[in-house]
């Protein structure tokens, strides 16, 4: 399996660790990465403000893409979310299509066509890879490890083009954790949004969703609380040391990526997944693989 990574904004300038433990469990996997040179930001931000603009932003990324050929990967639910909407507009709608490539042709000499699927690393590992398969390379298994899993909003709605998991009680993270032999905690606050995009518009009403969720987390003492999305990690980890500081909260959940779980299971060694860019420290876990 062959894929071009689309890395967006945020793993590479906050989240090293996503990153490298991506790459390698995928390596791991037999799943061959490129990375995709002269990318721009997918669009999303802009999705709700200017369609022509995030439109024109995420079709650029898509022609770069076309021109190597491979199936584009993202590590992050609202690219994701973003490449997908947009490729869908380019394949189905020709007046659009062709008001994009004039666009692309006259600025950067660049077309695009809709002719590649783009998918999250969780598609990846679930669909292409299989259950069975990641079974089969486990190494290490996880038994007596509890995760709370956050799958995020945007990897799952809306269902129209997104198209992967039940949009209201999605289950396959569960099935990816299980598969490590870790235990996959349900918990009551589990389908709420992170609150991470509420930021800077109702700083409130972001800080009562992560309260909500962490408080719950503690009283269940669960050993981290997994997230696939860029967004919602620093809204847990940051979010929860902003709360240790303004609120005296006291709250030490380990907050990881699920390629951090899984190369762990794979037998990948602690040094190789990034957990030094980790803010809290994962130590229980850590411990068992010394």
């Amino acid at each position: 399996m062959r894929y071009t990574l689309y890395l967006g904004c945020v793993i590479p300038a906050k989240e090293l660790n996503y990153e490298l433990s991506t790459k390698k469990v995928f390596e791991k996997l037999g799943i061959e990465l490129k990375y995709l040179e002269n990318f721009v930001c997918c669009g999303f931000p802009f999705e709700s403000i200017s369609e022509e603009t995030w439109l024109r932003m995420a079709s650029y990324n898509l022609a770069l893409a076309e021109n190597i050929g491979n199936d584009i990967v993202t590590m992050c639910n609202g690219c994701a979310n973003s490449l997908i909407h947009a490729n869908k507009i380019i394949k189905e709608d020709k007046e659009k299509r062709e008001e994009i490539n004039k666009f692309l042709t006259e600025k950067f000499n660049l077309s695009v066509s809709g002719k590649l699927n783009i998918k999250h690393i969780i598609h990846v590992l679930y669909n292409d890879v299989g259950l069975e398969r990641i079974k089969e390379n486990v190494k290490n298994n996880l038994n007596g490890l509890r995760f709370a899993v956050h799958v995020g909003c945007h990897i799952v709605r809306p269902s129209s083009y997104m198209n992967f998991d039940n949009p209201i009680e999605p289950e396959k993270m569960d099935e990816l954790i299980e598969v490590t032999g870790a235990e996959s905690v349900n918990y009551i606050t589990k389908h709420l949004c992170c609150g991470n995009y509420a930021r800077g518009i109702n700083d409130k009403v972001s800080i009562t969703l992560l309260r909500r969720k962490l408080e719950e987390l503690k009283d269940l003492n669960v050993d981290a609380l997994v997230t696939i999305c860029p967004a919602c990690y620093l809204q847990y980890e940051m979010g929860q040391l902003e709360l240790r500081m303004k609120e005296k909260i006291n709250l030490n959940i380990p907050v990881l990526h699920y390629p951090q779980v899984l190369g762990l299971a794979l037998g990948i060694p602690v040094s190789e997944l990034g957990f030094d860019q980790n803010k809290i420290k994962p130590k229980k876990i850590l411990e068992q693989f010394k």
